[in-house]
C-alpha cells in the first residue's frame, strides 16, 4: 500500500522527466529511493533515475540505474525494459561484447516482451554475432 505522499513524490519525479527537466528528475527519483526504500515503486523510480542520467549524458550512472533496477527484480514486470537498457547503456560505454551479451539475454529471458524486437534490433546495429 502506498502512502499518499510516496504517490505524490513519484509522480512528480515522472512528470519532471515527462517535462524534460531531467536534472529535477533525477534528484526527485534519487530522492525518493532513499526516502522509500523498498516501496513497490522502487524499480520504476530506477529506470526513471536511469533514462534521466541517460538524457543528461551521464552513461555510466544511467547503466547502473539500469542495473540496479533490474537486479531488485530479475523476474518483475520491469525487468526486460532494465535488461534492454542495460545493454544500450554498456553500447554507449563501449563495452561490446557486455553490451552483446546481456542484450542476448533479453529474448532468451523474455521472449514475449515488447523490449525483444528493441534489443534484437540493437544487437543488430552493433554487429553482435
Amino acid at each position: 500500500e502506498l502512502a499518499i505522499s510516496e504517490e505524490a513524490d513519484f509522480k512528480r519525479a515522472e512528470e519532471a522527466l515527462s517535462a524534460g527537466n531531467y536534472a529535477d528528475a533525477s534528484e526527485q527519483y534519487t530522492q525518493f529511493l532513499q526516502s522509500y526504500p523498498g516501496s513497490p515503486l522502487e524499480i520504476r523510480a530506477q529506470l526513471g533515475r536511469g533514462k534521466a542520467l541517460e538524457k543528461m549524458g551521464e552513461t555510466s550512472q544511467a547503466a547502473r540505474a539500469f542495473l540496479n533496477a533490474f537486479s531488485a527484480a530479475p523476474d518483475g514486470p520491469e525487468a526486460p525494459e532494465a535488461l534492454y537498457n542495460l545493454g544500450r547503456m554498456l553500447g554507449a560505454l563501449n563495452q561490446q561484447q557486455e553490451a552483446c551479451v546481456t542484450l542476448s539475454e533479453v529474448p532468451v529471458r523474455f521472449p514475449g516482451s515488447p523490449f525483444v524486437a528493441q534489443a534484437q534490433s540493437e544487437m543488430q546495429s552493433r554487429n553482435c554475432q
